[in-house]
């Protein structure tokens, strides 16, 4: 069977039934509107949940006492160790300059000397934030040279970890519920399409065209209905983030433009999702049809 057969009778196929093509359009734009703003959701609100943690998960605080030597072995220790993201190093005149920014006083104005330490600020990887791991790095960092406290937020940590993983869980459960729903809604819509063609379906089987070639041309119209639908939604969501920023005032940390991975998916969801279908219709209507 030529491809130029397929393609023409799926053009053909999406001029017959234009109604019903759109209506099926309108609900893939619909469902993956839904996902993409679902996804979307969960991602700025783990967003802003994060923001409530501090820009460093702890901070090691050095001795008056300590070298210049001791620092800088402190420092490649620190660095070398897994999962450590980010180290930022605050000498005692950063200490100062922060105490003075908080406090809005000049800590060097009321005594005759700087009495605030120096120190490491360490940001951990993703992987490898968790309680447990972190209080195992302090464990190995309150036996070394220099070092006078590590301070670490334990209680607080917990709690904001606990709140992210129960958003993530209820976001997932959700967010399947949703795809669940958005398959059986698309799936009605797409037999009403092909039910629409029955009569297109029982002439050319009439005329001796095999299953495969009275399929082929569907299946095209379901990926054309797919690709326009999701296009759709995310143009839909593209506005809907714009429009927040420009009349609300608030620019989301997370945009989906940003995120050409997510994009990607959620055309080759409604691409396959039409597709499929479409392919699953058309099949239930040719054991009707002789």
């Amino acid at each position: 069977m030529k491809l130029s057969y397929v393609i023409r009778e799926g053009i053909i196929g999406i001029k017959r039934s234009r109604m019903p093509f759109m209506n099926s359009v309108f609900s893939v734009t619909i469902a993956l509107l839904i996902v993409g703003l679902g996804v979307l959701a969960v991602d700025n609100s783990l967003e802003f949940i994060g923001e409530f943690q501090a820009d460093y998960d702890l901070e090691i605080f050095l001795e008056n006492e300590a070298t210049l030597f001791q620092k800088n072995e402190l420092a490649a220790i620190v660095k070398d160790y897994p999962g450590i993201l980010r180290m930022d190093y605050l000498s005692k005149e950063d200490a100062a300059a922060l105490y003075n920014a908080e406090f809005g006083e000049d800590v060097l104005s009321l005594l005759d000397d700087n009495p605030l330490p120096s120190s490491f600020r360490i940001t951990f990887e993703d992987d490898h934030r968790s309680a447990d791991y972190i209080l195992s790095f302090i464990h190995s960092m309150e036996e070394l040279n220099g070092v006078d406290e590590v301070i670490f937020k334990q209680d607080l940590f917990k709690r904001v970890q606990g709140i992210m993983k129960l958003i993530y869980t209820v976001a997932t459960i959700t967010l399947f519920i949703i795809i669940l729903s958005t398959v059986f809604l698309t799936a009605n819509n797409l037999r009403l399409m092909i039910l629409a063609r029955y009569e297109f379906i029982e002439t050319v089987r009439l005329l001796g065209a095999s299953d495969f070639m009275v399929k082929a041309p569907f299946f095209l119209e379901g990926g054309i209905l797919g690709f326009l639908g999701t296009s759709l939604s995310v143009f839909l969501i593209v506005m809907a983030e714009y429009s927040i920023k420009y009349f609300v005032h608030f620019d989301l940390p997370i945009k989906i433009l940003d995120h050409p991975e997510v994009i990607l998916g959620m055309i080759l969801f409604g691409v396959s999702l039409s597709s499929l279908g479409v392919l699953k219709a058309v099949r239930k209507m040719l054991r009707f049809v002789a």
